[in-house]
C-alpha cells in the first residue's frame, strides 16, 4: 500500500512552517511560493488546510514530453527537469491544484515525498501532517 501525506486539518493553525521547510529542502531558500505543499487559508473562518499531491497520477498522462513518472520506491511523482519544457499541461491536469510551475526555473514541481522522508511532516510543530497509508490515517484520527 502506498504512503502519502495526510493532514488532520483540525490541528492546523496556518503557521506555514511546512511550506518553509519544504522550500528550504528543495531550493535552499525559505519561500512559500517555492513549496510543494501549500496551505489553503480561510482566515475569516480560521481554517487552514494543507494541500499536497494525492498521487492520482493524472499529471503523468498529461505530460507531452514524458518528463513525469512514478517513483517506484515511494510512489511519488518524479519530474525530469531535463525533459520538462514548462508547458503547464500537468498543472492544468491536476485536480487538486498541487502541481505548479517553479516561479524561477519555470519547470513543473510537486511533492516528491522527499524520497520517503517528508520534511514537512517531520517539522510540523502541531503534528498536523502524517506520512502513512489511508487506512492507518483513519485509525490515527478516529
Amino acid at each position: 500500500m502506498i504512503k502519502r501525506i495526510f493532514a488532520d486539518t483540525k490541528r492546523c493553525n496556518g503557521c506555514r512552517i511546512c511550506e518553509l521547510r519544504c522550500s528550504f529542502e528543495h531550493d535552499r531558500v525559505f519561500g512559500t511560493k517555492l513549496a510543494r505543499i501549500r496551505i489553503i487559508m480561510n482566515e475569516e473562518q480560521g481554517e487552514y488546510k494543507p494541500n499536497t499531491c494525492r498521487l492520482c497520477y493524472k499529471c503523468i498522462k498529461a505530460c507531452p514530453e514524458n518528463a513525469i513518472s512514478k517513483n517506484e520506491k515511494t510512489g511519488a511523482i518524479k519530474i525530469d527537469h531535463e525533459l520538462c519544457t514548462g508547458c503547464g499541461k500537468c498543472v492544468e491536469a491536476c485536480p487538486f491544484n498541487v502541481m505548479f510551475l517553479h516561479p524561477i526555473k519555470e519547470k513543473a514541481i510537486t511533492c516528491d515525498l522527499c524520497e520517503g522522508d517528508p520534511q514537512c511532516v517531520k517539522y510540523c510543530p502541531e503534528k498536523v501532517l502524517f506520512y502513512t497509508t489511508s487506512q492507518e490515517f483513519k485509525k490515527l484520527t478516529n
